[in-house]
């Protein structure tokens, strides 16, 4: 009878769940208190940045909740870097890619609703495409077949499935926004804010899942 998994370190484990934990409330905290001034259907949560709390601006606490994913998201790498050692993985690089858009996301703002591209709204949704792909990817290759007892090997099924339901979540979402581009924001048919909270909560769970082994 094979002996059970080990953790592969509690310590990486702890500050993951502690990142994404206050990703998570934070996200939760805005949704609640700017339900009146973004709509959660049609906004995406990058627009949280021109929130008002009070007579203070929302923006800060959108950094600190990307900052707070980004970091969890690093402490996961370092626990599947110890994990997997000798040398960097494809899976560290990728969730390195994701780690680093989602810095970016929370750095440089989205375009206000309804206003002319700029550079920095360019830069911000190509950063934020690119870490939506790049996380399910580091998914699919962390649970590739052949490696022996590899600890997310009992959850390689349910992480899979997490992970192509974010590759659709991802399709959805820019198809949607391609359309807005080119029928314009008035004729808005796909509900952007709606399916990119649904691929936010797919990744988080995505991410909890792939955690759990670290403790």
């Amino acid at each position: 009878m094979n002996e059970p998994l080990r953790a592969v370190s509690p310590v990486h484990g702890r500050l993951a769940l502690s990142g994404i934990g206050l990703a998570v409330a934070i996200s939760i905290g805005l949704h609640l208190r700017l339900s009146g001034q973004v709509s959660p259907v049609w906004q995406t949560l990058s627009e949280y940045v021109y929130g008002k709390l009070g007579s203070a601006s929302a923006a800060p606490l959108f950094s600190v909740m990307c900052l707070a994913l980004s970091l969890g998201s690093v402490a996961l790498l370092a626990g599947i870097a110890k994990a997997h050692r000798p040398g960097p993985t494809a899976v560290c690089v990728l969730l390195g890619v994701w780690s680093a858009g989602l810095l970016v996301c929370g750095l440089v703002p989205v375009d206000p609703d309804g206003q002319a591209r700029s550079l920095a709204g360019q830069v911000h949704n190509l950063a934020a495409l690119t870490a939506f792909v790049a996380l399910p990817a580091a998914a699919f290759v962390l649970t590739k077949k052949g490696r022996e007892r590899c600890p997310w090997e009992p959850r390689r099924t349910t992480i899979r499935r997490l992970a192509t339901a974010s590759f659709a979540s991802v399709g959805v979402v820019l198809g949607g926004f391609v359309l807005t581009l080119l029928l314009g924001p008035a004729n808005q048919e796909v509900t952007l804010g709606l399916f990119e909270r649904l691929l936010f909560t797919v990744d988080v769970t995505l991410l909890l899942t792939m955690v759990r082994p670290l403790r």
